[in-house]
């Protein structure tokens, strides 16, 4: 897991490439979600979430905590990224009065 600020994004980003983020990785697909209650913990079916493929959360408003295999181990807030590793089991647990509003990304290696 890595967190970035979205400051960090270099200015030349366009489309679906990450280059700064994640060098040689494009977006595969994502989606935009809304959850307005606190405490509402992302991938919440029973077992382990994990992909594939690196995903990438932009965080548009709220705050809260990042899971890494069953464990609390950072935090995050608006304007920040977090990008989980394939295979790493992970969740994002809202915290405070506003709702969590995050941009996902599944990302995959470009073509040569």
């Amino acid at each position: 897991m890595r967190k970035l600020s979205i400051a960090e994004f270099q200015a030349h980003h366009r489309g679906p490439t990450f280059t700064s983020v994640l060098p040689g990785h494009v977006v595969q697909k994502g989606g935009f979600r809304v959850y307005p209650e606190p405490n509402f913990r992302t991938h919440d079916e029973p077992g382990r979430h994990v992909h594939p493929v690196p995903e990438i959360f932009v965080i548009v408003r709220g705050s809260g905590a990042i899971e890494v295999d069953g464990a609390e181990v950072d935090e995050f807030q608006a304007g920040e990224a977090v990008l989980f590793e394939p295979g790493e089991d992970h969740h994002l647990i809202s915290r405070g009065a506003e709702p969590l509003i995050f941009v996902w990304m599944h990302l995959e290696p470009s073509p040569a």
